[in-house]
């Protein structure tokens, strides 16, 4: 082999506190033919002596001048990435030794696939468990779910570097949008292929990019989610435009959702693709996640809804998980 299999792209912005877990556990893995490249993104509070620390010739660091964002960090990667295919690792994250084994053998198995991922454990600041980050394992579901929501975990992805490189010219929006519209232009290229097992655990806190993303998507514009997910409800669920409007609005903006028409709609095109149930009562419990932070009314004018429209899918929402839930058990 002329060089690696693998370029682990890890940004990296203020990131000392936790780059080293992540680098020792991606030096931990069994298998070996991968570099990793860390891209520090104007770090300020020493992250590139935590990784100046390890001895170990696989590891490249590409310092930038000025932080430039996930986005601008992650083309930067891009462009000094040596390996065929690039396996995406955050710094505050965590993965298991056989992440990269794993991918290994799926891409034997599936060279044809643009996008290989796997299931996640959702960890806290602390390290704690917090859930598990479950996203269909087939194209055709995974295709349904992003009409919805981005379900894949973006630590966990593996792609072809010269396709998003070179084909898709990289990562584009922002914090909030650039792995939801990768994975939706990726997919038209060709199909991807999960994994069942949880390889990575996803640090989700206020420091992490995906607490950042979480922060940020309540001051900015949702144009580019919406631009996403009406796209795709165009093109996989083929739904007309006034349908995507209906049921993109009801994920972007919970409290001015017309709930009775959202799961009408929603029920409509069910049942000429037929998603599994599984993945449709992990949109639901996601979106009551949603409805219930606008308030607990918009929740219970969503579960009251769902109970009427469809009251199969009522009965699967997995309960009792939340307060409300508990609660609110007539609905």
């Amino acid at each position: 082999m002329t060089g690696p299999f693998f370029t682990v792209l890890l940004p990296a912005f203020n990131a000392r506190e936790h780059i080293g877990l992540a680098v020792r556990d991606l030096l931990a893995q069994t298998f070996r033919e991968f570099e990793i490249l860390i891209v520090d993104d104007g770090s300020t509070d020493g992250t590139g002596a935590v990784v100046k620390s390890f001895s170990d010739s696989r590891i490249r660091l590409v310092t930038l001048p000025e932080n430039r964002g996930l986005v601008g960090a992650l083309n930067a990667g891009l462009a000094e990435a040596r390996a065929t295919w690039i396996a995406r690792q955050d710094a505050d994250d965590r993965c298991r030794p056989d992440r990269l084994a794993r991918k290994h053998t799926l891409v034997g198995r599936h060279p044809e696939a643009v996008l290989f991922y796997s299931r996640a454990t959702l960890i806290d600041g602390r390290g704690w468990w917090r859930g598990t980050l479950r996203p269909p394992l087939d194209a055709a579901g995974l295709r349904w779910d992003l009409c919805f929501r981005n379900p894949v975990p973006h630590t966990s992805a593996v792609f072809p570097t010269a396709r998003v490189r070179d084909a898709l010219g990289g990562y584009r929006g922002d914090n909030v949008t650039a792995d939801f519209d990768l994975w939706s232009r990726l997919l038209r290229l060709g199909d991807a292929c999960g994994d069942a097992e949880p390889l990575v655990s996803y640090r989700n806190h206020r420091g992490s990019i995906m607490g950042k993303e979480n922060a940020a998507a309540k001051k900015v514009s949702n144009d580019g989610l919406r631009e996403i997910l009406c796209g795709n409800l165009r093109e996989w669920a083929e739904a007309s435009a006034a349908d995507a409007g209906i049921l993109s609005d009801a994920w972007l903006d919970p409290a001015a959702a017309a709930w009775p028409a959202y799961f009408a709609t929603r029920e409509r095109l069910a049942a000429r693709l037929h998603p599994a149930p599984e993945v449709v009562a992990e949109e639901d419990y996601t979106l009551m996640h949603r409805a219930l932070a606008a308030s607990p009314k918009c929740a219970a004018e969503m579960l009251a809804a769902m109970r009427a429209v469809c009251p199969g899918r009522a009965a699967a929402l997995p309960q009792p998980r939340t307060l409300l839930t508990r609660i609110l058990k007539g609905f």
